[in-house]
């Protein structure tokens, strides 16, 4: 037996006829009526019976259907799946972020991402960005945000996705609303509530001040930089965060400023190396690519 006798076979049952069966595989009569020729001779019994003009299968005819049309449900199935695959990637996506990116733009991300791929279940992991490249150098996550990268992480591929210069925030009707760019010596006394000492922008935002003791007062330091924003809008200080995060936390009562020497923000894609990426993975990426490049441009 072959596939092609086992379609015509299927046609004809379906369709009651061989001429019909013939239109619908798009072939000829003496073609369809070649082929069930040889599946009776392998099958060793007859399948249809004439009686008059009609074509009526035999008992061993609508048996042997049966088991044919259960063969070509599961056929279905399996272009079904093939297409949704093509279509939606494996179902699901682990997706890892530091704080500063899962608290702002990564929900939007994925607001729009269900917005084309309502059935996908999405896992977001929140930690900073060594752990973030960690979670996918193990392929725990499918990619990561991160906001810095060492310079040797084995296990992943690194992608810049945007990278922007730092703005000064500081509470509604404060002094240095006046200014239109702020810069070190405006912020000397100042409280300033920084980073973690770990983390890599807070770095970066120390080597911008004199390395003097009480230029700043540094009395308090949080992991995220949205609860620096909270914290500035309650009147506790000022500090320096990337706008990208700033922008979400206006409505907390906070202003902004240019903040010169630059102090960039980074935003990386992580990736495991060891591993292709899913169509979905690949798709959601794209995405992030496209809205940070959005939500970016007022600051480039």
């Amino acid at each position: 037996m072959n596939f092609k006798q086992i379609e015509a076979f299927r046609a004809v049952m379906l369709s009651g006829s061989m001429t019909a069966a013939a239109e619908t595989l798009h072939t000829s009569q003496p073609n369809i009526s070649r082929l069930i020729a040889q599946l009776e001779r392998a099958s060793g019994f007859k399948l249809f019976q004439r009686t008059g003009s009609r074509l009526l299968a035999t008992d061993e005819g609508a048996a042997l259907f049966a088991d044919v049309e259960r063969a070509f449900i599961g056929l279905r199935s399996i272009e079904d799946a093939a297409y949704n695959i093509r279509r939606g990637g494996t179902g699901s996506l682990r997706i890892a972020a530091v704080p500063s990116l899962s608290l702002t733009v990564l929900p939007r991300v994925i607001q729009r991402f269900r917005q084309e791929n309502p059935e996908v279940a999405i896992s977001i992991h929140t930690n900073d960005s060594p752990a973030v490249a960690r979670w996918a150098a193990s392929q725990f996550c499918d990619l990561a945000l991160a906001s810095y990268v060492a310079e040797e992480t084995p296990g992943v591929t690194a992608q810049v996705l945007c990278d922007v210069a730092g703005v000064c925030i500081f509470p509604r009707g404060h002094r240095l609303q006046a200014l239109a760019t702020v810069g070190p010596e405006d912020l000397k006394g100042e409280e300033f509530i920084s980073l973690l000492h770990t983390d890599g922008s807070r770095t970066r935002v120390d080597r911008a001040f004199p390395d003097t003791k009480g230029y700043r007062r540094m009395n308090l330091e949080t992991p995220y930089a949205a609860t620096i924003c909270s914290l500035v809008g309650l009147g506790l200080g000022v500090s320096i965060v990337s706008p990208l995060v700033a922008q979400d936390y206006r409505h907390m009562g906070i202003e902004t400023r240019p903040f010169t020497p630059q102090v960039r923000f980074s935003t990386y894609l992580l990736m495991p190396s060891e591993r292709p990426q899913s169509v979905l993975g690949q798709r959601f990426a794209g995405l992030i690519g496209e809205m940070l490049e959005e939500a970016t441009r007022p600051w480039r």
